[in-house]
């Protein structure tokens, strides 16, 4: 009886010991955030129309509503740089605000199955079984660039704002059939 008592004492620090392990935080903003941001922020760059901005030489300033601020800044004015825009920060010829208006990211999800529940008694945690489970992550930015005359301030050119999506959607399924992958037909 006491042995009985014993393993069952054992067996519920066991398990209990298996639900409280210590997992390792992850990095804020995640991974993936840093890479839909980063590739929306890209892709609004690449959307913007910055030839007469080549001829000239040009102050930059950026405005970013949410998110790293010295980041986007730095990041935006290299990009310019790196496609051919001559920046200077004394005497420009031309001034541009470079207004993030959105930059950010969004995530949802689909699940057909039964979500992860934690049991009414025991408190023992119930995994998540997904049939099917869609978990989509979108990232998006908008920039507006607004260009002045570097003596007298005069909006000198406004053209439209330039967005920047990325997506990084992630897959489950559960199969009821076996297959195989394998690359041991592959000749070198």
């Amino acid at each position: 009886m006491t042995n009985l008592r014993v393993s069952a004492v054992l067996s519920c620090l066991l398990l209990g010991g298996c639900t409280r392990s210590p997992v390792p935080s992850p990095t804020q903003p995640s991974g993936v955030t840093q890479q839909l941001l980063i590739r929306s922020l890209e892709r609004a760059l690449a959307g913007l129309d910055i030839e007469k901005l080549k001829s000239q030489s040009v102050a930059v300033e950026v405005f970013l509503q949410a998110g790293p601020e010295a980041f986007v800044r730095e990041f935006i004015v290299t990009w310019l740089r790196a496609h051919g825009v001559r920046t200077a920060s004394e005497s420009p010829e031309l001034k541009v605000k470079a207004f993030a208006s959105v930059f950010g990211t969004d995530s949802d999800q689909t699940l057909i199955g039964i979500p992860a529940f934690q049991a009414p008694l025991m408190s023992i945690p119930v995994p998540e079984i997904a049939i099917f489970k869609w978990q989509k992550s979108r990232g998006q930015a908008e920039l507006r660039l607004y260009e002045f005359d570097g003596k007298t301030d005069v909006i000198t050119r406004a053209p439209p704002p330039s967005t920047g999506r990325a997506k990084l959607d992630k897959f489950t399924v559960l199969l009821f059939f076996g297959f195989t992958v394998a690359d041991v037909d592959k000749h070198d």
